[in-house]
């Protein structure tokens, strides 16, 4: 099943609980494009915890 990207999507922030299924935005300088992500397993947000690391999220498509 395909996710759909949110029309608000967070970007990315240490000090923050993500949610199972919530979405972030992250800027990918090397495309110049917003990749999103959504969250599969709910966590705070510290460094090692962002995107892409598959244990906390799945890449759903580019803005």
């Amino acid at each position: 099943m395909a996710a759909t990207i949110a029309a608000a999507t967070k970007i990315w922030e240490r000090n923050q609980h993500w949610s199972l299924y919530s979405q972030c935005a992250v800027w990918d300088p090397s495309t110049r494009s917003v990749h999103v992500w959504e969250c599969i397993r709910a966590h705070d947000s510290l460094p090692g915890t962002e995107p892409p690391n598959a244990i906390y999220w799945r890449f759903i498509g580019r803005r």
